[in-house]
């Protein structure tokens, strides 16, 4: 009697699981097509895809390599054979290039096209001989339990001039959406660190470069570290952290990369989640592993080759190694980036200056307070300098104090524990703020009156609306609120254009414009009546004024290096442009001078004023009393 046997069957379906769903969208689906490239031993590619463009009958995209090809047994016995093995096949090196390994190992990758096209055309030339073959996904997922599928041949060994290589075309597309090409040559540059001169991918033309994260810190500074994990294999490494938390969630976190493409796609921490010093750095972390052992012997890399099965006894070393790796770079990081802070604060002389101005048990506690806020590792430079200009500024008052004795008490500043601190320091910079507000709200009442009743440009008692602005600045913009009036540099201006009075009364020695400045800026003012336009004349006299003061710190800086640069600029206060100066008013904006008429500046300067009070009290605690009791001023604003 015969030993009874079991068959195994597949029908249809089973190329709808492995093909249309696994390798599902553009990316996933032409990766695949490229690796079958590269393990053809083709040392380019060449992919053609429409961007941006609505799909239609007669959209197709090509996939042409110039690896060795196939004949037509090849395509029969090899290619179209679901689930062969090449490694096991013809071993573990690429035919023709015994340096190249091939990355292919499951032999279902030819399937991939059917995860976006309907039909697969395959042209491929070896020997001087091509064969067409051309598979439709709809005639296969008729096939019922057992069945063949028989491909619709065109062409079988043909003798022809051209040079071997494969082209596979996937026509009737069954994307939904255009494809973007920036996210789509990122995406693709970023599965493959295979890119190099021995093997190059162009799209539409144009060669896929990966894109290098700008890195604030890296491990190692340079190259690859390479280490041996016990049990698993030896790997090569780097692991490096940005400036800001980085933007797209696929450049977070590490990858794997296994014979030259990833592993391991989606954003990955060893399984870290929290608790630990350091663990906001997770915002910045980037790298790479590469550790080809997870598919040698045994294959620990998923059938869609997107993620590692780190259930694996083989793959767990690596993941106890990668999450006490991660976890110490981590507290590196922040002490590195609390360096940085600590020291940027002490080179920043208007800071060193500020504090020295306090008593010596005073001058400690702010100095304290300023490091434990500098010791945040993920705190911006602006929010940094906002938050120590604050504290400098309202140091005295007693519920500021507060905050930074509760700054001062902490040893270490953990993420809730600064959020509730900070949160503190919302309310109380947006109660601070509202004071300023509605005083500058009166100011503009002042200036609304001076403008309507038609105040002259400028007198010898300063009552005068060049007057006004010189003591209030903000008027004109938010950015010279913290700027003061610098006479000598009135006097440099005066002295260098030979610039007399406009006003003969007695007492007298007004110009028609003023200068502010800070550390870091010089601003030119030129102020006309209510009365008069801006014409040709006025606009080349104030860029006179910024180009001479560009020169002259040009002659400094060639002399002295250190000379500390400023920016450089103007605002021109006047009735409205003359017809015949729009295109010197072009020429000033580009040298950085501001036109500014009169009508609608001061309703400008309130609508400013009110917006920024409104982000400020917009970081409090929207539940705090206090911010609820603003509400009346809000009414006010």
């Amino acid at each position: 009697m015969a030993k009874p046997t079991l068959t195994m069957k597949y029908a249809g379906g089973l190329i709808k699981h492995l093909g249309l769903q696994m390798y599902s969208g553009a990316v996933p689906s032409i990766a695949e097509l490229i690796k079958n490239a590269y393990d053809a031993n083709a040392t380019e590619v060449n992919i053609s895809i429409p961007f941006g463009l609505p799909w239609s009958a007669d959209s197709v995209i090509v996939v042409e390599d110039n690896g060795h090809g196939m004949s037509f047994s090849d395509c029969d016995d090899k290619y179209l054979v679901i689930g062969r093995d090449r490694r096991e096949a013809e071993g573990d090196t690429v035919l023709g290039n015994p340096k190249r390994r091939p990355i292919g190992r499951k032999g279902i990758g030819k399937l991939a096209g059917f995860g976006i096209a309907d039909t697969v055309n395959v042209t491929t030339i070896q020997n001087s001989k091509r064969s067409i073959f051309e598979m439709v996904y709809r005639d296969i997922e008729k096939l019922n339990l057992g069945e063949e599928y028989h491909p619709n041949v065109i062409e079988a060994n043909v003798k022809t001039g051209n040079s071997p290589g494969t082209t596979v075309t996937l026509q009737n597309i069954k994307l939904q959406r255009t494809i973007n090409e920036d996210e789509f040559r990122y995406s693709m540059a970023r599965r493959f660190s295979l890119i190099s001169g021995d093997f190059v991918i162009k799209v539409n033309g144009k060669p896929l470069k990966r894109d290098e994260v700008a890195l604030q810190f890296r491990f190692p500074e340079k190259k690859l570290q390479t280490e041996t994990i016990t049990g698993s294999g030896t790997i090569q490494w780097w692991i490096g952290f940005t400036d800001k938390p980085i933007e797209r969630d696929e450049d977070r976190g590490i990858v794997i990369v296994v014979r030259g493409t990833l592993a391991q796609q989606t954003p990955f921490f060893f399984g870290l989640t929290g608790g630990f010093e350091g663990q906001l750095g997770l915002q910045y972390i980037t790298g790479e592993i590469y550790a080809d052992f997870l598919d040698q012997a045994f294959d620990a890399v998923a059938t869609d080759r997107g993620s590692i099965n780190w259930e694996r006894e083989e793959a767990q070393p690596l993941l106890a190694w990668g999450k006490e790796k991660v976890r110490t770079l981590l507290k590196e990081w922040a002490k590195l980036r609390r360096a940085i802070q600590e020291n940027r604060l002490r080179r920043e002389t208007k800071y060193i200056d500020l504090i020295q101005q306090f008593p010596d048990r005073q001058r400690d506690e702010l100095i304290n307070a300023i490091t434990k806020l500098a010791s945040i590792p993920t705190i911006e430079d602006d929010r940094l300098d906002e938050l120590v200009a604050f504290l400098i500024e309202a140091y005295q008052r007693a519920d500021v104090m507060a905050i930074i004795r509760q700054l001062m008490k902490a040893n270490t500043i953990e993420r809730a524990q600064m959020f509730e601190i900070l949160s503190e320091w919302d309310v109380v910079e947006a109660i601070q703020f509202a004071g300023i507000v509605k005083g500058r709200l009166a100011i503009i009442d002042k200036f609304e009156q001076l403008i309507e009743e038609g105040a002259p440009e400028k007198v010898s008692d300063r009552d005068d609306m060049q007057g006004f602005l010189e003591k209030h600045p903000w008027l004109i913009d938010n950015s010279l609120a913290l700027m003061d009036h610098e006479k000598k540099l009135d006097s440099v201006l005066v002295k260098h254009f030979k610039i007399e009075s406009s006003t003969k009364e007695e007492g007298s020695h007004r110009v028609d414009f003023f200068c502010v400045n800070d550390a870091n800026n010089i601003v030119i003012v030129e102020v006309k009546g209510a009365d008069i336009s801006a014409g040709k004349k006025e606009f080349r006299q104030i860029i006179d004024y910024v180009e001479f003061f560009r020169d002259e710190q040009d002659k400094k800086k060639s002399t002295d290096p250190k000379y500390p640069k400023k920016n450089i600029r103007g605002f021109l206060i006047a009735k409205q442009i003359k017809d015949d100066a729009h295109g010197e008013s072009s020429r000033a904006l580009s040298t950085g001078v501001t036109f500014q008429p009169w009508e609608g500046l001061a309703d400008a300067a309130r609508r400013s004023n009110q917006e920024f009070y409104r982000i400020v009290k917009q970081r409090a605690n929207a539940k705090d009393p206090r911010i609820e009791a603003l509400e009346n001023l809000d009414k006010i604003l």
